[in-house]
């Protein structure tokens, strides 16, 4: 009856050309509250109806799923659609419009579903598009579809914490939605300028006149360790795939002694990466190849005399060893003074020989993090070891985010003794998906610690996903 148009008795002129389109009062009054009232109510219309706002292949559309339930959506009309059935009550279609959607967001689509969602206050579409936003913010925010979104969508998005975009991106997007300084106004407070690369704030964002002098003396301030800075200083914080370790060297080394000097190196990755600590190599113990005894190590203290296998007295501590051929102490690790053996002696067995075995901990050994300016990020001593083969990872207490800078990695381990180290070092480490950790050498070392052998063998971290 409605496609041959049978007993119709209401007449709409539908979308700007003013197309007729008749249909049955009953079928609609049965299944829209909205067409009750305008049909049926006080308010009733008489006439033909026009609905200027709404195409006539959506009306029909509309109709179809009234009298029949079909539901056929294309890309194009999806969103005309659910505009149809919100504006007609018709809460099955708009159901069946807002899955239909869900799964189909992608980067070219998002930012329109995106603005229908919030105009229609669709809360949970709304949700869904903004959590695929957070997740591909970089590609959203380049996509010229982004410019024709409102204010009120534009200001949701950048506020958010886990946009998954690094903040010279949000300024460029932001720029090309603007198009003036007039427009942008106040909502370029909720550009992230303090967290932006320096270099980049000095030789773009400082040309441009989207900030005033007084704005740009701030920021700098701010990259200068100033405590006053007026915009938001927040890092965003975007979804990580899972830790991976990230192993410099190919072959473990020798052992080599540690004492308390600085080991240092320097690092930067090809994209923001999330740092969850380093790799470092285990104390290693001086212990016996026929019955496994350690090597006897005292500490002597210089003030009252006395000799304890603790490093804990009144004064100021030598170490010392134990020859058990002789029964005389000394201080060369390898080499009696008195009695002219070499090697150390195991008083169990009576064997000279000896070979190293990885502690299962490290001793008050001080990590820290720096930035490209040699600032500290992270200053801590190792509380959360794991004990694996010779590597023991240490576990920031928060991981940090790190931008496509140079950081440096420096520690001090307070032990007496060995430590394994590591040779034929990588210059640079692919973590996959083309995402690669480049090292260099520090000045600031103070062992034999650079790109190709020595301490801290590794990072751990996760991509961006």
């Amino acid at each position: 009856m409605l496609e041959n148009h049978v007993a119709c008795d209401v007449t709409f002129f539908i979308g700007k050309q003013r197309q007729e389109v008749t249909a049955h009062k009953y079928v609609l009054i049965s299944r829209s509250s909205v067409f009750y009232a305008m049909l049926c109510g006080l308010l009733q219309e008489t006439g033909p109806i026009n609905i200027p706002d709404i195409e006539p292949d959506v009306f029909k559309q509309l109709l179809r799923f009234l009298y029949f339930e079909v539901f056929e959506p294309d890309g194009e009309s999806i969103l005309a659609l659910l505009y149809a059935a919100k504006k007609y009550a018709v809460e099955s279609l708009v159901n069946k419009c807002v899955s239909w959607l869900k799964e189909g967001i992608s980067v070219d689509n998002v930012c329109s579903i995106l603005q229908q969602a919030h105009t229609l206050d669709e809360q949970d579409l709304r949700s869904k598009c903004l959590e695929f936003i957070m997740d591909n913010g970089s590609s959203v925010l380049k996509h010229s579809s982004f410019r024709n979104l409102s204010s009120e969508c534009v200001e949701l998005v950048i506020s958010q914490d886990e946009l998954c975009a690094e903040e010279d991106e949000v300024y460029e997007a932001m720029k090309d939605w603007a198009e003036t300084e007039q427009v942008l106004g106040e909502r370029k407070n909720l550009i992230r300028f303090s967290i932006m690369d320096g270099k980049y704030f000095a030789n773009k964002v400082a040309s441009d006149n989207i900030l005033t002098a007084d704005e740009k003396v701030n920021i700098f301030r701010h990259f200068h360790n100033s405590e006053d800075a007026k915009y938001l200083q927040v890092a965003r914080k975007p979804k990580f795939q899972e830790m991976q370790r990230v192993v410099r060297f190919s072959t473990n080394g020798p052992a080599s002694s540690t004492g308390s000097m600085l080991h240092a190196i320097e690092f930067r990755c090809s994209k923001e990466v999330l740092l969850h600590g380093i790799i470092l190599y285990g104390a290693m113990q001086r212990k016996c190849n026929s019955c496994g005894m350690a090597i006897r190590k005292f500490y002597y203290c210089n003030s009252c005399g006395c000799q304890s296998e603790s490093k804990t007295c009144c004064g100021e501590l030598s170490l010392i060893y134990y020859c058990n051929y002789c029964g005389r102490t000394h201080q060369n690790e390898n080499f009696c003074n008195y009695c002219s053996r070499s090697g150390q002696y195991c008083s169990n067995c009576g064997n000279w020989q000896e070979y190293l075995v990885p502690d299962a901990a490290i001793s008050d050994t001080v990590v820290q993090l720096l930035d490209e300016s040699k600032r500290i990020i992270i200053s801590m001593k190792c509380q959360k070891t794991t004990a694996e083969s010779e590597l023991l990872e240490v576990l920031f207490d928060d991981p940090v985010v790190l931008k496509k800078n140079w950081y440096t990695i420096t520690t001090v381990m307070s032990i007496y003794g060995t430590t394994r180290s590591g040779v034929n070092g990588e210059k640079v480490v692919s973590l996959g998906d083309g995402q690669l950790i480049e090292f260099r050498d520090s000045s600031l070392s103070a062992t034999d610690t650079n790109v190709s052998s020595g301490q801290i063998p590794g990072l751990l971290l996760s991509r961006r996903q």
